[in-house]
């Protein structure tokens, strides 16, 4: 892809917004709290969840006590979507607040050769570090596979995509697309600009964790270690304004657990179902500890939390996970990118209500920007979700959101667009898209 002046004439138009490419205004935050306190920001994202795997979302067989009753205490979206139907573009989309048609890749890769995002590419971490937040990751990162430090010689080397570049203040995890789906490796990755969880990085680098033997000895399984990093961080964060991304890697391949938990006596089950139902209650588990370590804090009243999935399911007909949708993972269909979201923020998300409302992965670019108290880059795709998130306020709607990769792709519009498919795509598939950021 060819890189497009962001300044261009009709980009608004071109994003498919409409009217509501009013969005893109440096809005003062309708969340702002009257002691003008900023509030945290967790983003908790698994891996190849479908929409249909948890309790909260109509699953029957799979246990998810915690998330559902964070269903119950929140929001719960019906019409979110992950921004691409497999990890690596949907990935850049959340992070760039732009679809496919726009942003740095519509490519998963493979075989070492990772689309990268290059380094004049703004995150939501370089946006949310501009208000004052610490910014922290935990897990699979997929954006740049290169990067100073790694243990592969080949990829031991400054990558555009490397973390330390893209306003992380904190990570631990493999940052590879392809070794993070390894669950007993023999070494993560950990960088800290300033020492606040771990050892000081010293520099532009990541440091190895070694893990030895883990490969062999199977003692320490991966989700495990980034909930405990993930604990830890917020820990040490917890009195100033803080952004934690955690991209667990659960229940994505390799099929591995510890523990086949509540699971061991379904005699009908394969031990492939087995283990990607002990996955995720695993996780859910864990998802459920990272909520009470707010409440531990007294932070929670202050913390805006949101659970998703990078894309839909891969095939498990006894589960459902698609939850009656057409397709899963891999698939242009509502089954591969529709996928759960769950809003919570006690005393300021009204518990146990649900909305329609039409959104995606690159909305939480403005989403998180306005709640940080900060104009997001321009112009982007994302519409700010705020006022769905508190109830209050107008909600400016998509036109249409674009999914696609050459001939691959789906539209799914909003009510009132009319326009054929070949007059979207004339506004929806351009060059690169490289927004404008001004810092704070």
């Amino acid at each position: 892809m060819n890189t497009t002046d962001p300044t261009r004439r009709g980009f608004l138009k071109a994003a498919g917004l409409g009217i509501a490419a009013m969005a893109l205004r440096p809005a003062t935050s309708t969340a702002a709290k009257a002691d003008g306190k900023l509030p945290n920001l967790i983003f908790i994202m698994a891996d190849d969840l479908g929409y249909g795997d948890l309790g909260c979302y109509g699953q029957k067989l799979i246990q998810t006590p915690e998330l559902d009753k964070m269903c119950a205490a929140g929001l719960k979206l019906t019409r979110f979507h992950a921004g691409f139907p497999v990890c690596l573009p949907a990935r850049c989309t959340l992070m760039t607040g732009l679809h496919t048609g726009h942003c740095r890749t519509n490519k998963n890769g493979g075989g070492g050769k990772h689309p990268m995002l290059k380094t004049e590419d703004t995150t939501v971490a370089t946006v949310l570090k501009t208000a004052g937040y610490t910014t922290a990751m935990v897990g699979k990162w997929s954006l740049g596979d290169d990067f100073v430090g790694c243990v592969k010689k080949h990829q031991d080397k400054d990558g555009s995509g490397a973390i330390y570049k893209h306003g992380w203040d904190y990570y631990y995890g493999e940052p590879n697309q392809t070794y993070c789906h390894r669950y007993y490796p023999n070494q993560l990755y950990s960088y800290d600009r300033t020492g606040l969880v771990d050892k000081k990085t010293d520099g532009d680098r990541l440091d190895v964790v070694p893990l030895p033997e883990n490969s062999k000895k199977r003692t320490h399984y991966t989700h495990d270690l980034l909930t405990v990093k993930a604990l830890e961080f917020i820990d040490a964060a917890k009195d100033k304004p803080f952004f934690l991304y955690v991209p667990y890697t659960i229940p994505h391949a390799d099929y591995d657990v510890p523990e086949i938990e509540p699971y061991a006596k379904a005699a009908d089950w394969s031990k492939k179902e087995k283990t990607l139902a002990s996955m995720i209650t695993r996780m859910d588990r864990d998802v459920g500890r990272i909520l009470k370590r707010l409440t531990k804090h007294g932070i929670e009243k202050n913390t805006l939390v949101i659970f998703t999935s990078d894309n839909g399911p891969n095939k498990f007909p006894r589960f459902d996970s698609s939850g009656g949708l057409k397709g899963g993972k891999r698939n242009f269909t509502l089954g591969g990118l529709r996928v759960p979201g769950i809003a919570y923020w006690p005393g300021t998300i009204k518990a146990g209500t649900t909305s329609d409302h039409l959104s995606a992965f690159w909305d939480i670019m403005p989403t998180f920007a306005e709640l940080g108290g900060v104009k997001p880059p321009a112009p982007i795709d994302g519409i700010s979700m705020v006022p769905t998130l508190l109830g209050k306020g107008a909600q400016k709607k998509h036109n249409y959101l674009y999914f696609g990769a050459g001939k691959n792709r789906l539209i799914i519009r909003n009510e009132h667009e009319k326009r054929t498919d070949a007059e979207i795509l004339k506004e929806a598939v351009t060059d690169v898209v490289v927004p404008k950021f001004t810092a704070k």
